[in-house]
Parts: C-alpha cells; sequence; structure tokens
C-alpha cells in the first residue's frame, strides 16, 4: 500500500505499513545539509526541511455543489507530494485536491511514522487531519440533512482520536431518529411502573420501531442482531475508548445506513407525507 492510499483512507489507530516513499534527491547534498554518517550513507534530515514524496496522488470524496453529487477530489499526480519534516518520525503534508470541474479543497495531515520515516516500507499512521472547503464544496455528511452536523463532529472527534466523544455525536443521532419514528407511529417511548412515568428501555423502542418499518441495515439485522447489539453496546457506553475507536466506521455505516432506508422509504411516498411513516 502506498503513502497516498493510506492518507485516502478512513484516520485509523494503528500504524500500517506502507511503500517506501521518500527517496533521498543527491542534490540535497550540499553545505545547507551536511553529508550523514560514513556508516549508514543516510543523509541527515533537518527540521522544518522541505521532502518530496513518491507516493502518487490523495484522492478524498465530498459533495461537489457545482456538480451536484458526491466527487472523487485528488492532488495532482504529476506534481507528487511534498512533506516538511518535523521529527525523524513525524512528517506535516500540505496539498489541494482538485474536482474534475475544478472545485478545491485544502488538506492537511499529519503522518508519524512507527520509527524513522526514511526507513523501509515504513509502518505509518495519521496523527491529525484537517480539511479546509471552498464554498461550492460540502461534507459528504451534508447528504443527511438536519443530521449532517452532528455526523461531522462525530468524524472529526473520531480524527481527534476521542472514541467516546465521536460516539456521543453518532448516539444522538441514533436516539434522535428512532425516538421521532416512534413519536410519529404512536409508539410507545414511555410506560407505567409504581405509580411513576418512565422511559421505556431503548433497545425495547428500537426493537419496535425496527419490527414495523424495518430501518436497520440488512447487513446489521443477520444472526439474531448480534453485529447490531455489539455495535450497540458500545455506542451506549458499555466499552472501552479503544472500543469505540476501533468499531467507529461500523458504528457510522449503521446510524448512516438506518438514515438512507428512512430517505429511500420516504421516496416512495407522496412528499407530501414527508417524515410521516405511520402509512402503510
Amino acid at each position: 500500500m502506498t503513502l497516498s492510499r493510506l492518507l485516502s483512507k478512513p484516520q485509523a489507530t494503528d500504524y500500517q505499513q506502507v511503500d517506501t516513499f521518500w527517496f533521498p534527491d543527491e542534490s540535497e547534498e550540499n553545505e545547507d545539509y551536511e553529508c550523514g554518517n560514513e556508516n549508514d550513507g543516510e543523509l541527515p534530515i533537518l527540521i522544518g526541511q522541505h521532502i518530496f514524496l513518491d507516493t502518487g496522488s490523495i484522492s478524498l470524496n465530498y459533495y461537489c455543489t457545482d456538480c451536484e453529487n458526491v466527487r472523487t477530489f485528488s492532488s495532482g499526480k504529476e506534481h507528487g507530494l511534498r512533506g516538511v519534516v518535523v521529527s525523524q518520525r513525524v512528517i506535516s503534508i500540505d496539498c489541494v485536491l482538485q474536482c474534475n470541474c475544478g472545485s478545491v479543497v485544502h488538506t492537511w495531515f499529519l503522518v508519524e511514522s512507527e520509527q524513522d520515516f526514511r526507513n523501509q516500507s515504513p509502518g505509518v499512521r495519521i496523527l491529525h487531519f484537517r480539511d479546509k472547503l471552498s464554498g461550492n464544496v460540502k461534507l459528504q455528511s451534508e447528504q443527511y440533512g438536519e443530521f449532517a452536523e452532528w455526523l461531522e463532529k462525530a468524524n472529526q472527534a473520531h480524527r481527534d482520536g476521542l472514541g467516546s466523544g465521536a460516539v456521543i455525536y453518532l448516539r444522538k443521532v441514533f436516539e434522535s431518529i428512532t425516538y421521532n419514528i416512534a413519536k410519529v407511529n404512536d409508539i410507545q417511548t414511555t410506560r407505567h411502573r409504581s405509580g411513576r412515568v418512565e422511559k421505556r428501555d431503548f433497545y425495547g423502542v428500537l426493537k419496535d420501531v425496527d419490527e414495523k418499518h424495518s430501518i436497520i441495515p440488512n447487513a446489521f439485522s443477520g444472526n439474531g442482531y448480534k453485529l447490531f447489539s455489539e455495535l450497540s453496546s458500545i455506542i451506549h457506553g458499555d466499552g472501552s475508548e479503544d472500543d469505540a475507536l476501533k468499531n467507529f466506521g461500523a458504528l457510522y455505516t449503521l446510524v448512516t445506513g438506518i438514515i438512507d432506508n428512512i430517505k429511500q422509504k420516504e421516496e416512495l411516498k407522496s412528499a407530501l407525507q414527508k417524515f410521516d411513516w405511520s402509512m402503510d
């Protein structure tokens, strides 16, 4: 796997092996960059040094308002990537990603190597990632309407290594959708016990909603909802920080899959019944 391929994937906490991406340029062997140790034959690196990264182009998906669809934005293949040395293990990479129509996104990656990044096939990971969108570019989550802000906050928290924080935002979306559907379909969300009114167990409400409207994606509802149950326990706080980070991708897919299912069901009904799932 190339470094550019790793940078095009969702951020992960573990180090992943990539192809060698730094090939020292002999022109750097000058008075500014003294020759390395004769025993290792390497050119030394300096903090703040600009280096060329032989790794291909980065590609990320965003919603382009000019194209009115999700498009792949890529860095220029002919120019390669350039980084700035932060330490022997850390590189800062800035690049501009462009849609075929000309819309651009400015991105920044802070990449950490498990050892020296100059090693052959080093293990690396993304420490931090930021993007700055131009006026005609939106995040993919924009397609999820009122939930877009919370989904992007979840993504941002995950990028920053905050597993529990990311899961809290997903949980907010997850529960909001479930209770909203229950409300418009007269599915009970409370119960009476010992003369008091209390909230029903969320899993019970969700089960009633799903039995009536099949909102949980098939991939999560098979095998007696085993996968869903495991993810649900994490999303409701019964897991560690590492569990939250490790399973974020599946949790995000579960939540957005539920929204997609609901949107598809909406499109089969009259626009006048938008958000009204009580009709059979």
